[in-house]
Parts: structure tokens; C-alpha cells; sequence
């Protein structure tokens, strides 16, 4: 087994996975790409298969060979469990706690569900995640095999997950809101998209395994490709960004510093779109929206808060198709997918309701 380091963004080592002798380490274990090599190694099947799935719920041991005949002994323990209703965490991946040799876990993978890897380019996602980390805006990817999506990561000790409560914190608010800024002023990432061409991309996987979608859909397909031609017409700038609305990959630690994770999402995108994700995960009313537009403009525009509004019902219906392709396809039928696109399209048609003399 062997470890080809590349550069990533020109910026800083990243690992890809091919065969050669295992890295030499000393005892300190004080090289970090080095050690993120041996957890990813400990991830991996001996084989070199994909990621074996008797890594599930109990915490698993694997040796992994050094030099001069020593091993390390790797302890994989399972994250948190994915949850979709009633908030969306850990859903698109499986992640995993790693510890070197009875120490406490320093290292965190990732390893993308097989039925999210049609949605991901795993090498463009991980580019922008260490382009993030090198504006000290995310942990960097340290070591990963792009064919099978795993990657390691420095677990960030002390930091917490956050949640939505805590996006109500106006400080904590303006604090994500200024990581997100950094990264919208850094490098462009390898790709532009937007949500209307997710949506594109989920209607042609619904319609390539024919599932029967809900009956009022094409009404609201129609809708919201209007608003895409509206948001062209009006023109709007691309920036790299996150592009990830979800609280839970937002990392918060001491002093309320601000990490972004999981950059499966990122592209360059109207930076409007990503204020508007944010806040329609924080906030139930969508006038609330105004506290994210004063972080973000200084002084509020009526025109930004539309343009939001309408970002905000577009990824609405892009996720809830996502979660009905989800329910008919995906082996995972523990998740309850079709709850959460009944409670995604809810929320569209309350909002498309509220605009409709107005489009």
C-alpha cells in the first residue's frame, strides 16, 4: 500500500491512495498528512476494496504496518448517526472517529454513501475544502482516496456541531456569515452551478428510474424555472462558496470561532444563494431574513431580501425532489426520506403562495 502525495490548490500536500511501502513515522507521530495516511489506510479494506462495510456501529481495531516491522493500532468509532427529520445531519456520509494507539481520537473520515455519489465530484469538493482550509476557513483534507470518496480529516477537539438554535445567536450569525465571506473574496472553485441546475439534474434522475413524482410537481418545476429566468434577467456575480445551508456543517469552538465542513456542495454560485440556504434553515419566518441581510449588506435591500426569498423556495423544491429520488431508490429505508420532501414541499408552496401575485 503506498501513499502519492499531490498538491492541492498549490497550497499544502494532500494524499491519494495507489501502491507503495507504508510511510515512516516516529514515535512522536508528529507528522500530520502522515498520520491522516495511516487512518485512512485503517478505513480502507486490507484488499484495498471499497471501504468495508463491517465498519458500522461498534467501534472496530485495525493494525496498520510501519516500518522496521511496528504496526499502529488504529480504533475506529462510529460519529454520530445520520438524521433527516427533524433536522437534516449527517445524511450524505458516514463518519468515523479515529484513535492512533489508545490515544483520544485525533482523526475524522468521511466516507460518502454510495447512493449520494452521482450528486458529488469528490475530487472538486475536496480541492474546495482545502482551497477553504488554506484561508483558515475549514480543517484541511488531509489524506483521501477520491475513487472510493473517503477522506481523513484532523478532528477538531472541543469544537461542537451547531445547530439551528444557535444560527439564531446574531453573533454567531455574523461570525458563520464572515467565514462564508472569506471564502466568497478567496480563489474561484473548479465549478460554477447553481440550484436550478441541481434541480435539472434530480428531475432527469427521477425520470431515468421512472418514479411517479407528486401530481402538483410540474406546476412548481414551472414556477421555479421562472424564477431562475427572472434571477438571470436581473444578472447577479459567481463567487466560490460553501453553498452549504445546513447548521450541522458548521463547526463552532472556543471563543465561537467558525469552521465550515463538508464542502460536497461547494461551487461558485450567486453568493445570495448561499445567504439565502443559511437563512432558510435558521429562521421560520421568512422576515427574519432581514437579520441575515443586515450582517451581510450592512443596510438591507428590499431587492436582496426578494432575490432571497426566491433562492430560498427554489432549494425548497430541489431538496424535497432529492428527498422523494431518495425514498425510491436509496437502500437506506431506516431515513425517513419521504417525510422530510412532504415537509420541503410544504414549505415551497406556503412561499410560492405568499409571492404569487408578484411574479
Amino acid at each position: 500500500m503506498c501513499w502519492h502525495r499531490v498538491n492541492c490548490v498549490g497550497r499544502r500536500d494532500v494524499v491519494v491512495l495507489e501502491r507503495r511501502p507504508a510511510p515512516r513515522l516516529g514515535t512522536t507521530y508528529n507528522d500530520p498528512v502522515a498520520v491522516a495516511e495511516l487512518g485512512l489506510q485503517a478505513i480502507l479494506a486490507e484488499n484495498h476494496d471499497p471501504v468495508s462495510p463491517a465498519i458500522s456501529n461498534e467501534p472496530l481495531e485495525r493494525y496498520v504496518p510501519l516500518d522496521r516491522g511496528r504496526t499502529s493500532r488504529i480504533t475506529i468509532q462510529p460519529a454520530a448517526p445520520g438524521v433527516l427529520v427533524p433536522s437534516h445531519r449527517g445524511i450524505d456520509s458516514l463518519q468515523y472517529l479515529l484513535s492512533l494507539d489508545g490515544k483520544p481520537p485525533s482523526l475524522i473520515a468521511k466516507v460518502l454513501q454510495p447512493d449520494q455519489l452521482r450528486f458529488v465530484d469528490v475530487e472538486a469538493s475536496l480541492d474546495a475544502q482545502n482551497t477553504a482550509a488554506s484561508l483558515g476557513c475549514a480543517p484541511y483534507a488531509l489524506a483521501y482516496d477520491l475513487r472510493r470518496a473517503v477522506s481523513v480529516t484532523a478532528f477538531l477537539d472541543g469544537w461542537l456541531t451547531a445547530r439551528v438554535s444557535d444560527l439564531k445567536d446574531p453573533e454567531v450569525l455574523q461570525a458563520v456569515i464572515a467565514v462564508k465571506r472569506k471564502i466568497h473574496d478567496g480563489p474561484r472553485f473548479q465549478s460554477s452551478w447553481s440550484v436550478f441546475d441541481r434541480i435539472r439534474t434530480l428531475q432527469m434522475a427521477c425520470a431515468s428510474c421512472s418514479i411517479e413524482t407528486k401530481q402538483d410537481l410540474p406546476a412548481l418545476l414551472e414556477t421555479v424555472f421562472r424564477i431562475e429566468r427572472m434571477i438571470a434577467a436581473a444578472g447577479f456575480d459567481e463567487v466560490p462558496a460553501h453553498a452549504d445551508g445546513l447548521a450541522s456543517n458548521i463547526m463552532i469552538g472556543p471563543g465561537r470561532r467558525i469552521q465550515l465542513v463538508d464542502f460536497d456542495e461547494a461551487r461558485n454560485v450567486d453568493p445570495y444563494y448561499e445567504l439565502a440556504i443559511l437563512a432558510n434553515e435558521t429562521f421560520e419566518d421568512e422576515k427574519d431574513f432581514f437579520l441575515a441581510l443586515e450582517i451581510f449588506e450592512g443596510r438591507p435591500r428590499l431587492e436582496s431580501f426578494r432575490r432571497i426569498r426566491l433562492y430560498a423556495i427554489a432549494d425548497d423544491l430541489a431538496w424535497a425532489i432529492w428527498a422523494l429520488l431518495m425514498e425510491a431508490v436509496s437502500p437506506r429505508k431506516e431515513l425517513e426520506f419521504y417525510r422530510y420532501a412532504f415537509w420541503r414541499l410544504m414549505r415551497c408552496r406556503s412561499a410560492l403562495q405568499a409571492i404569487e401575485l408578484k411574479l
